[in-house]
């Protein structure tokens, strides 16, 4: 899977780089966020469903530190559920309507009037 360059959160820029097996099998982890120098890393070998999990799960990292919440030990729940909710929403076809409302702006709306 190619994963996109970059992601903007809050305005932020953030690069997205692919994580290599090494640091993956190092951090035990399938992605990282460094809000420092603004790079989310994803690592790709495994199924896609958990790729898109995981690049979310960072992005709310990334929204999360932006945002100034203070970190503590709740964080890493609340991003793991919320990126699991955010992507099981989306993917259920039943929601398909409330999604468009959701995803679409001011200016789509006006180029369909």
């Amino acid at each position: 899977m190619k994963l996109p360059d970059s992601v903007y959160v809050l305005g932020h820029e953030y690069k997205i780089k692919e994580m290599d097996e090494r640091l993956f099998k190092d951090r035990e982890a399938y992605g990282d966020c460094c809000n420092e120098k603004r790079i989310i890393r994803i690592y790709c070998g495994v199924a896609h469903s958990l790729i898109r999990d995981t690049l979310l799960h960072e992005i709310l990292h990334a929204f999360w530190f932006l945002l100034n919440i203070s970190p503590d030990e709740c964080e890493e729940k609340i991003v793991s559920k919320t990126s699991t909710f955010l992507i099981g929403f989306f993917d259920d076809p039943r929601n398909k309507n409330v999604k468009k409302v959701i995803i679409e702006n001011e200016r789509d709306r006006e180029k369909t009037i």
